[in-house]
């Protein structure tokens, strides 16, 4: 199995799992959506950089950006603004992706530049004793869970 199989199985399981743990929500607002977003954008970029370092960095890029597509067309079914009706929301759904999309473009430039600047590309560490060592994908994905959950169960 390659590294960019590997990468999407672990994405593919991260994709069943949120929808399992968001049950029966369909509708997202706005701004839930790209909080989840930054969240994934992070976890993604964690998994790529475990998983597939025989890969080039346009290619980890082009891996994540379809990676995280793929998440927003299983998860996100609806966003919800509140200043329009339901009908209009879903025949503007693939502009809102788009737009959220080119924040997600972003993020993951602005990710990697900033990691680069600080000596610490390697994201998926966690410090342990005063030695660090790669996150396992496992706990990654865990992480990420949990905090959608509590970000999707706000106010609701």
């Amino acid at each position: 199995m390659s590294t960019r199989e590997q990468v999407k199985s672990e994405i593919n399981k991260l994709i069943s799992a949120s929808k399992e743990s968001l049950g029966e929500i369909k509708a997202f607002a706005i701004s839930e959506a790209w909080k989840i977003l930054q969240l994934l954008t992070a976890t993604v970029v964690q998994v790529i950089e475990n998983i597939a370092t025989d890969l080039a960095g346009e290619e980890k890029k082009q891996l994540a950006m379809e990676l995280i597509g793929e998440f927003y067309d299983a998860i996100f079914d609806r966003i919800d603004l509140p200043i329009l009706p339901s009908a209009l929301e879903s025949l503007l759904h693939e502009y809102i992706k788009r737009i959220l999309m080119l924040l997600v473009d972003s993020a993951i430039d602005a990710m990697v530049a900033t990691f680069k600047d600080v000596g610490e590309f390697d994201i998926a560490t966690v410090a342990t004793e005063g030695e660090t060592k790669p996150q396992p994908v496992a706990d990654c994905v865990d992480d990420f869970l949990k905090h959608i959950t509590e970000i999707a169960r706000v106010d609701k």
